[in-house]
Parts: C-alpha cells; sequence; structure tokens
C-alpha cells in the first residue's frame, strides 16, 4: 500500500465555472441567491435539485442551448465532503474537466443513498470534516469492497494526517489511491483520470463478457458439447468418442457453432467461449 503526500493546496478565485450535471453541461455563478444559470441542448426553464453547496435548497435553472463536443463521452465523478467550502472549489476544479460529470455530497451516507441509481465513475471521498459517521464508515468501507468486486466505481481517499485511520481502511478495503493533504491539484487530476481510465476498462470488459454470453447462449446443448470439448484441447475424434457420435457429425456441429458466434478459425471460437467465462 502506498499512500501519498503533496505539499500545496487546492485554492479557489472565484464564484463562476463550470458545472456538470447528468443531463447537461451547465455554467453557472453564483450570486449569494441560490439562482445557477444552467445550458442544456434546448430552450426552457426547469427547476433544477442540484445543490452543490449542500444547503438543501433547490435553484431556479435557466436553460439555454449549448453545442456538446463531437463524439464525446461523458465520465462521472462523485465527491464526498462534509466541508462546504472544500466541496464547492474541488467541484469547480474537477468540473473545468471536458465531459465530465460531477455530483457533490456532503455525507456519506447522502451518496451510499443514491448509489445504486449512479453511473459508473469515480468516487473521492474526503475523510475530514466526518466526524460522527462512523456507523457510515462501515457502511463506505463495504461500498468500496463491493465496488473493487464489481468494478463499477473506483474509489480515491483524500485525508489529512489525523484521519488516516479511515484512509488506511479504504486502502485495505480496494480504494485505487490515497492523497494526504495538502495535495497538488495536478495530482488529484492525474489521480481521478487513473481511476476513471480503470472504471472505462472494466466497462469494456464487462460489455465484451456480455456480448460473449449473449452468443453462447444461442448456441444448442449439443454444440455447447463440442464447444466444451474444444476448450479442453480435444480433436474431433475424441469429442465423438466422448459423444456417442460420428467425427462427422462433430465437424458438423463446429461449423454450425462458429457461424453462430461468427468466428472463423479455432483461437476465435475460444476466445469468445472465455470471454464469456467458459473454461
Amino acid at each position: 500500500m502506498t499512500v501519498k503526500a503533496h505539499f500545496s493546496s487546492i485554492r479557489t478565485n472565484g464564484s463562476s465555472g463550470l458545472f456538470a450535471m447528468p443531463d447537461a453541461l451547465l455554467t453557472a455563478e453564483r450570486d449569494g441567491s441560490g439562482l445557477f444559470a444552467r445550458a442544456n441542448m434546448a430552450p426552457a426553464v426547469a427547476r433544477s435539485g442540484y445543490d452543490p453547496r449542500g444547503t438543501g435548497r433547490s435553484a431556479l435553472a435557466v436553460v439555454m442551448p449549448v453545442e456538446a463536443p463531437p463524439g464525446a463521452g461523458l465520465v462521472h465523478a462523485y465527491l464526498i465532503d462534509a466541508d462546504d467550502e472544500r466541496r464547492t472549489a474541488l467541484h469547480k476544479l474537477l468540473s473545468g474537466k471536458p465531459n465530465m460529470v460531477v455530483r457533490a455530497y456532503r455525507s456519506r451516507a447522502a451518496f451510499l443513498a443514491a448509489v445504486d441509481q449512479l453511473d459508473d465513475g469515480c468516487v473521492i471521498v474526503s475523510a475530514d470534516g466526518c466526524e460522527g459517521e462512523s456507523t457510515d464508515s462501515v457502511a463506505l468501507l463495504d461500498f468500496i469492497r463491493h465496488s473493487r468486486e464489481s468494478r463499477r466505481f473506483a474509489c480515491v481517499i483524500l485525508a489529512s494526517a489525523q484521519h488516516m485511520r479511515l484512509a488506511i481502511d479504504a486502502m485495505k478495503a480496494g480504494a485505487v489511491d490515497c492523497l494526504l493533504s495538502p495535495y497538488a491539484t495536478d495530482d488529484l487530476l492525474g489521480v481521478v483520470e487513473d481511476s476513471l481510465a480503470l472504471v472505462r476498462e472494466a466497462s469494456a470488459e464487462s460489455a465484451a463478457t456480455a456480448q460473449a454470453r449473449s452468443q453462447i447462449a444461442r448456441l444448442t446443448s449439443r454444440e455447447r458439447d463440442v464447444l466444451n470439448g474444444l476448450l479442453h484441447g480435444k480433436s474431433n475424434k475424441m469429442i465423438a468418442l466422448d459423444l456417442g457420435i460420428s467425427p462427422r457429425t462433430v465437424e458438423i456441429y463446429r461449423a454450425h457453432l462458429m457461424d453462430k458466434l461468427g468466428t472463423h478459425s479455432l483461437s476465435e471460437t475460444l476466445k469468445v467461449a472465455f470471454a464469456a467465462g467458459m473454461s
């Protein structure tokens, strides 16, 4: 386990910035009244539940047209920090990244209550300012363990020296990194990018697995028997002996299953089978 320590701090110098939402890219400016301007793809006036300072108040959102970058895919980051000023600064920093959707939560409990409805992404948890959340800490560690297994989320811990216990427990549970404050903004952005890369990789692998399983599901039981024989390195004659059929019949089944899988060689066929979890 490696814990990184960096020696500069995040600062915010102004009250305006690019804020990203699940359904839009929005440019927001805080004027003290709780009003935010919001840009979306179609002109309208909407009520937004977004609350970057965690005050519990909804903000009136004025929706204006904006062009999204061509071919751009959104990535998702989730901030959990009880400190309003730090949470706002982090939100502003991350929202400046192209195509990044950022959601902020004042408590771990609030995040965990919403997690089932969230897209895959990077979860950034501040261990500071969370005194009194011991029960939620247990739930958070359970969530990190589950995330490591499901690979839907990659968790990053931000901590000061006095809150290293939670940071260490989180790393043991499967958090991908920990930054010890004060830390450089470039280091935080780099860790977030690395975490999102892990999530994208896992998502791509999950999609490949789902596709392979869908292809395998099209096979008949006898075609699967032949495929299992191929997985174990058996020849057509050996498979024929095992199944009590002729080698010619095995060849026919083999041709049919390769046609259904869209493969043209034994190696391609085995790749699909392995991707589907067959062994």
